[in-house]
């Protein structure tokens, strides 16, 4: 009996040191970067507040039904911002982003950016509202910022702009969206 006691334990020890050193082998790593792309592809984007606005705020949210031919419209459930566990059924949603990283950024790009801002990169708490941009100024891109304009309807030629750090702003895949505006730049 006390043989069988003894191996018992053995084997335990080894399988929980087995699982303690594959926790801490540095092949299983995940960098933040990683674990902030993988929760952020996760979810879609879907207007919340300002619905049809060209100034819409976008929150995380599930996507529990894609559009048909009988049903145009995604059926989503919010996970966070102000609408959080709301369902609702609608046009407006980013099925694809992906993170904006260093090259050129064109003028006139729409990004999807993170209202917050916040200065340390991939932050997760603070992932509840996101707006579209349109980069205006590309000067400062060797800091990591971009300049943004918000504009207000099509006929608002001096929109709003702000400065985003690139860690907060994200290309916009699917759907193309286009500025709203109708002028040549």
């Amino acid at each position: 009996m006390r043989k069988l006691l003894s191996c018992l334990l053995l084997c335990t020890l080894v399988l929980a040191a087995g699982c303690f050193w594959k926790k801490s082998s540095p092949y299983n790593r995940t960098s933040d970067k990683e674990d902030y792309e993988r929760f952020l592809s996760r979810y879609v984007f879907a207007a919340c507040l300002n619905i049809d606005k060209p100034y819409a705020t976008y929150s995380l949210a599930t996507l529990n039904k894609r559009p048909s031919k009988n049903h145009p419209y995604h059926s989503v459930t919010f996970v966070n911002g102000p609408c959080k566990g709301m369902s609702v059924t609608t046009p407006y949603v980013i099925t694809k982003t992906e993170p904006v990283e260093g090259g050129t950024l064109p003028s006139g790009t729409l990004l999807l950016r993170n209202y917050w801002n916040p200065r340390e990169p991939y932050d997760r708490e603070r992932l509840d509202r996101w707006n579209v941009g349109i980069v205006n100024n590309t000067s400062r891109l060797n800091k990591g910022i971009v300049d943004l304009e918000f504009p207000r309807d099509s006929q608002d030629f001096n929109p709003t702009r702000e400065a985003v750090y690139m860690h907060n702003a994200r290309y916009i895949k699917e759907p193309e969206l286009k500025d709203i505006r109708t002028f040549i730049r």
